[in-house]
């Protein structure tokens, strides 16, 4: 029961990363990824282990959360609705083709993992490289990368237990927040200039 909710709540919130641009809807989208992730990486792994791929993951969502947050940009006009049905549409057709390939790379790659870990973890990784191409603003590439780096741990959790590996995997998590962090805190400077008379 527990892999099928995580499974459907994966879905759920790589959709809603993908097709939105509110950085809060996609920090709770991607806070809920998280939650998800660590719920599927708990079935290989020592809950230890797996919580702290789910605290490394809350941290780096925190962190790119508040920058976004403190940014006095002003909000940006709603999108067309036809932008939103055409992102939700290649969501749709990247979920199809990961339930097509999936089945046959487990039985010819990746036979000790199971089928539902496989295809969440191909799920995420194809939505964020989906992310990547569509957009080019600093949190949602950072958030992409982040979103593909959690579906490389899921598949990667069910063939082997490392901890080396985990820790550096957490600090692939944390550096990609920081360098969401100054990319985001940049970006704000660019577009929100301070004026000759404000102070120094």
């Amino acid at each position: 029961m527990i892999p099928v909710l995580a499974f459907v709540l994966i879905v759920i919130a790589a959709m809603v990363i993908l097709i939105f641009k509110d950085w809060r809807v996609n920090s709770v989208a991607l806070g809920v990824q998280y939650l998800a992730a660590f719920a599927l990486v708990m079935l290989s792994w020592p809950i230890g282990l797996a919580v702290v791929k789910l605290i490394a993951g809350w941290m780096a969502t925190a962190a790119i959360a508040t920058t976004c947050m403190r940014q006095k940009k002003v909000e940006s006009t709603p999108e067309p609705a036809a932008s939103l049905f055409f992102r939700g549409l290649a969501g749709l057709l990247i979920v199809l083709v990961v339930f097509i390939v999936a089945p046959s790379l487990q039985a010819n790659v990746f036979p000790q993992v199971e089928l539902m870990i496989l295809q969440a973890g191909l799920l995420l990784m194809g939505m964020s490289l989906m992310q990547l191409g569509m957009n080019s603003e600093p949190y949602l590439v950072v958030i992409s990368l982040l979103s593909f780096l959690s579906g490389f741990e899921v598949i990667h959790a069910a063939l082997e237990l490392s901890t080396l590996l985990t820790g550096l995997f957490v600090l692939v998590n944390l550096g990609l927040a920081l360098v969401g962090v100054y990319l985001v805190t940049l970006a704000g400077e660019v577009d929100n200039p301070p004026k000759e008379g404000d102070a120094v």
